[in-house]
């Protein structure tokens, strides 16, 4: 049985094959492609308005946004022209004739089914008479089908032929449909088809493959130069010990910041030659740029214009050009790649140097680091107050502060946080009404940052024991909370004061129409801890003496007087059954304590309360791991940065008395309300107590950073136990194992015998 080609004369087949095409390509570009509602983020941005009206990410953001509303949307369009064209190939894919017929004696013979022979054989001699090719107006085609179909239904090897493959003349040749048509195989048409192969498979295909191998070798994962990687690698093996100016000067000879490896780099114009000589000399008598650049790339010209303009946006100086401002937002908003690279070839070489292949660096070089991002943040110097990230605050404001002598210098936000609202608003008297309230609103927002850690060592038997060299876990909860929710206002302490007082006088409402007499001894039981409740004794007043008591008010005092006395016997009798039954089931504790059956049900429920733990941990790991991390979190008050930006934390453990890193920095991007990490390292080779640091430094705020202390007291390492009863074998045992061995199968020199 022999094999056909055929192809599509009509185009159907064509036509189901360019529609699945089709649907292939247009769903997921639907989907990734279409335009998203602009209402949600128009409500998140006027949500943000009040606080981040002034910034320029805001602007930006809001201009386009406006823009998104009002300009036709080419995506749009194009995406809504492919599902039109889609439908116009369902329609004509419904309509297209079905050439494949199965083939029916009966229809074409136009008599039933259920017919006899002599039914057929009438049929038959009508029908050949009136297409027989001798007789006029005759049809050979139709005359050969009639005949074909009379042979069907009376030759019992034709019928049977029909029966078992469907066609009288037994089982045809198989064949292949090709969904395109004839034309674009014949010869007249080879110039043109072998032209588009050309042009897809030799120019447009090397091209695309060839853009993305020479971005993928020029750049890492996480899109930064690999160039860029190795300086900061190498000047960083170089200069162990890096100070902040030196650090701010490594960070801007990044290749990123050159026109030359960077194409989205402006390229110099004859106009910044003019520009930034002058911007050059006004800050070189502060900073001393130029001074010891004389290294390469940090004395090239893009790397002393990125170092103008890093300084020029730290101090805040606004005289610069549209084009030197559209210049310096490209640096800031390359400045968190390019920071975190740097923290990760600190991260490196200590790995390094912790296996003698390198000179560890200092754990100031890492800190200075991490200074630079809330710097190029907030566009502030180290060396100022970080007062001066509140809006509508200056140097005379922030003097005002450091210099009250009531609560002894207000230096630090948390301190002015602190402060009363009557003190600080007398303090700030000279600030506007409403720009106290977006100051104060602003501040309110700034993150304080809790943490709690729960120190453990994987062991089967004793995880709170450190041993030495043992792998150290320590978990981490960081719980995320404002400056206002610590330090609330007068007016929120006021509400939630009077909140407490409708709970309480509610509460006294129904046990009044329940029946009970409520007292104020238990109404100050009830009372919080923290709010004192001072009892005025009342003062009784002297009877005068002109007057008399009469008789019956000495018998009403003489009855409260004996009512007192049986009270006091009452409160006392009760007072002597409540220590005996406390004394009684001290006792039970007592011999429940001394019973061995209960410490064991206790260790059980200690192992118990352990597994289940671990377990949760694990699966809290694995949802961790499947789920994608969203990075939103909370927005940053930075009114000088181009992008929005949120807050993002450094956490990690340091040795601040060798100057060292234990852990490799971990960054927090997920912190809304509380997170929970875990850091390990591997514990001191010698036994002894030591004191650690858990650092957690903030990405985006000066005077956030926070840290807390944790001591291990590392034991000797427990010895390998070599008389341990699973390794203890007798020689008998030997003996029987050799023996069952040999039963069990043939020895090396009994299968070599049987080999030759």
């Amino acid at each position: 049985m022999g094999q056909q080609f055929k192809y599509d004369e009509k185009g159907a087949t064509f036509l189901y094959f360019l529609l699945s095409v089709f649907v292939m390509v247009l769903i997921p570009i639907s989907y990734f492609f279409w335009p998203k509602g602009y209402k949600d983020e128009e409500k998140r941005l006027n949500m943000l308005c009040r606080i981040h009206g002034q910034s320029k990410w805001y602007k930006k953001q809001q201009k386009a946004l406006q823009q998104k509303k009002y300009k036709p949307n080419f995506n749009k369009i194009l995406i809504v022209l492919g599902w039109i064209t889609f439908l116009v190939l369902v329609y004509k894919v419904s309509n297209v004739e079905n050439d494949h017929v199965e083939y029916n004696p009966y229809e074409v013979l136009g008599i039933k089914e259920t017919s006899t022979p002599q039914e057929i054989k009438k049929r038959y001699h009508a029908l050949s008479k009136s297409t027989h090719p001798d007789k006029k107006g005759g049809n050979e085609e139709e005359f050969i089908r009639i005949a074909k179909a009379y042979k069907s239904l009376l030759d019992p090897e034709t019928k049977e032929n029909w029966k078992k493959y469907g066609n009288p003349d037994g089982p045809q040749a198989m064949q292949f449909g090709i969904a395109l048509p004839k034309w674009i195989f014949e010869s007249n048409n080879s110039f043109i088809v072998i032209g588009i192969y050309f042009l897809m498979f030799m120019i447009l295909l090397p091209f695309v493959v060839g853009r993305w191998w020479y971005r993928t070798i020029r750049y890492s994962k996480e899109e930064v130069l690999l160039n860029t990687s190795q300086l900061f690698l190498y000047f960083l093996s170089k200069t162990t010990n890096m100070n902040l100016k030196r650090a701010t000067m490594v960070f801007s000879a990044a290749f990123e910041f050159s026109h030359e490896h960077n194409s989205k780099m402006r390229s110099p114009t004859p106009k910044d030659n003019e520009e930034l000589p002058e911007l050059l000399r006004v800050l070189e008598s502060n900073f001393n740029i130029s001074e010891n650049a004389k290294e390469r790339p940090m004395n090239f010209p893009y790397s002393v214009k990125a170092r103008i303009l890093i300084y020029c946006h730290l101090t805040r100086m606004d005289t610069l050009s549209t084009q030197m401002t559209d210049d310096l937002d490209y640096v800031l908003t390359k400045s968190p790649l390019l920071i975190q690279e740097m923290i990760n070839a600190v991260s490196q070489l200590t790995i390094m140097a912790n296996y003698n292949k390198g000179q560890k660096p200092r754990l100031d070089t890492l800190e200075n680091v991490m200074k630079m991002a809330p710097m190029m943040v907030q566009g502030l110097l180290q060396m100022k107050s970080p007062l001066l990230q509140l809006p509508y605050f200056n140097d005379d404001y922030v003097k005002y502060c450091y210099q009250s002598k009531k609560h002894s210098g207000v230096k630090n936000l948390r301190n002015l946080a602190a402060l009363p609202d009557t003190d600080r608003r007398q303090m700030l008297r000279r600030m506007g009404d409403e720009a106290y309230d977006t100051m104060l609103m602003v501040l309110r927002n700034f993150p304080d940052i809790h943490l709690e850690t729960r120190i453990h060592v994987i062991d089967d038997d004793e995880t709170h024991i450190i041993t030495a060299g043992a792998i150290v876990t320590v978990t981490l909860t960081m719980t995320r909370r404002s400056l206002g929710a610590l330090h609330p206002s007068k007016n929120e302490s006021s509400v939630a004061q009077a909140e407490i007082e409708a709970e309480v006088s509610g509460n006294d409402e129904q046990s009044e129409a329940g029946g009970e007499k409520t007292t104020t001894t238990q109404a100050a039981s009830k009372s919080k801890p923290w709010e004192k409740q001072t009892k005025k004794k009342k003062k009784k007043k002297p009877a005068k003496l002109g007057k008399k008591q009469p008789p019956a008010a000495k018998k009403t005092q003489e009855k409260s007087k004996s009512d007192e006395v049986g009270d006091d016997e009452k409160k006392e009798e009760q007072q002597a059954m409540l220590n005996e039954n406390n004394s009684d089931s001290e006792d039970a504790y007592s011999d429940e304590d001394s019973d061995p059956n209960n410490e064991k049900v206790v260790d059980e429920e200690e192992e118990e309360r352990e597994w289940e733990a671990m377990q949760a941990s694990f699966k809290k790991k694995e949802k961790a791991a499947f789920e994608s991390i969203d990075k939103r979190t909370h927005t940053v008050y930075a009114p000088r940065y181009p992008l929005e930006k949120n807050e993002w934390w450094w956490v990690y453990i340091a040795d601040r008395k060798n100057h060292s890193l234990l852990t490799a920095p971990v960054i927090i991007c997920n912190l809304r309300d509380q997170q929970e990490v875990e850091l390990k390292f591997p514990a001191p080779t010698k036994p002894g107590k030591y004191t650690y640091s858990i650092w957690c430094r903030s990405d985006s705020y000066l005077d956030c950073d926070r840290y807390k202390d944790i001591k291990l007291d590392v034991k000797d390492a427990k010895p390998v136990e070599e008389d341990h009863p699973q390794w203890q074998m007798s020689d008998e045992e030997d003996d029987d194992e050799n023996m069952n061995s040999e039963s069990e199968g043939i020895s090396s020199e009994d299968e070599s015998s049987q080999e030759d």
